[in-house]
């Protein structure tokens, strides 16, 4: 029966240690042994935004401000760059995950130009803690070259001569341009404006119908085809001939150098035309500076043409160096201008 006791008493010591120990354990302190859960590792991407846009070789259209926020203990990550959620290539590896920023230089790293490019930043130690930017665009124009192919000389080796009113297929090779140009025409050193009145999509080819822009027959004219984003991406053709003897002209006879116009009241515009003008604007110059248009769609029978209330449009850079342009409606090329005259207040 003492042995029975005994055994009794040796087994609830035993549950009662068991208790203890485990109460001093579990309540943990600072110098615990077992080291807390790790925190949940989340990475979310600031910058790049969607819809960006970045141009590598082009030095103030590349640099790419690399943001991100993280949670979590991972101490480096490393960064991608995706193109349709695929792998391109790895921008840089261990960034030290601290401030949550890296600066890259943009490089297409060999895909093709487009508009769903992202950045996907994923911490080292843990390939599932991950964070992806929106999709931005890469327009690679390192080594941007382009050369004009059509031929600007006959069987002969001799210069073509371009007749105004022909057509011209003109013709370039193009490598990592932007994706549409400007084509120029130039008069020797000076630029006479541009053949397409916007820019187009840089095929290798353009149907150029012939006109001098109403400079007339000379023998220097050169296309310069430009890419529209970079400007010293160009390609430039030989020294040709042009006959055009259509010369739109239109020449304002008033108002003239020694006029002095009244703020508010009428005044009359008068100009003369070449037979090819049937309708102008009228617009607004101080200077160079453009003011606003007087009226558009004029006839040219309707001139002399009134303005009834004279107007410097707010100007404050003066009052004696007001200028109107006549603008051909069909041809933004053909453009006469007036004396500078004086517009003063009643």
């Amino acid at each position: 029966m003492k042995k029975h006791g005994a055994f009794i008493r040796f087994a609830l010591l035993a549950i009662v240690l068991s208790i203890v120990t485990t109460v001093f354990w579990g309540c943990g302190s600072d110098d615990d042994p077992v080291d807390p859960p790790a925190a949940d590792c989340a990475i979310s991407l600031i910058s790049p935004n969607a819809g960006e846009s970045f141009i590598p070789g082009d030095a103030d259209h590349q640099t790419v401000n690399i943001r991100w926020s993280e949670e979590g203990d991972s101490p480096t990550v490393n960064i991608e760059l995706l193109k349709g959620g695929n792998l391109v290539g790895l921008i840089s590896s261990s960034v030290v995950n601290s401030g949550g920023f890296y600066r890259w230089v943009a490089n297409n790293m060999g895909a093709d130009n487009g508009d769903d490019f992202s950045i996907r930043v994923t911490a080292n130690d843990d390939n599932t803690c991950f964070g992806t930017s929106g999709e931005f665009s890469l327009t690679s124009i390192i080594g941007c070259s382009m050369s004009i192919t059509s031929s600007f000389v006959d069987e002969h080796e001799e210069p073509l001569v371009f007749q105004a009113g022909e057509h011209y297929e003109l013709t370039w090779d193009h490598a990592n341009t932007t994706g549409s140009v400007s084509i120029e025409l130039w008069k020797q050193d000076q630029n006479l404006g541009y053949v397409t009145e916007t820019p187009i999509a840089n095929t290798g080819t353009f149907d150029w119908l012939i006109d001098s822009l109403h400079n007339g027959t000379y023998s220097y004219y050169v296309l310069k085809v430009r890419d529209s984003e970079v400007s010293e991406c160009v390609a430039e053709s030989p020294m040709f001939p042009m006959v055009d003897s259509q010369v739109c002209s239109i020449t304002i006879s008033n108002p003239g150098s020694d006029e002095v116009w009244i703020e508010g009241t009428s005044e009359d515009i008068d100009m003369t035309f070449s037979p090819d003008v049937s309708m102008v604007d009228l617009r607004m110059y101080v200077g160079n500076i453009y003011l606003g248009t007087i009226m558009t769609n004029v006839l040219v029978e309707d001139f002399p043409f009134t303005w009834l209330s004279v107007n410097d449009y707010g100007n404050t850079q003066g009052s004696s160096f007001y200028r109107i342009r006549a603008v051909n409606t069909e041809d933004q090329y053909c453009v006469g201008i007036s004396e500078a005259f004086t517009i003063i207040s009643q």
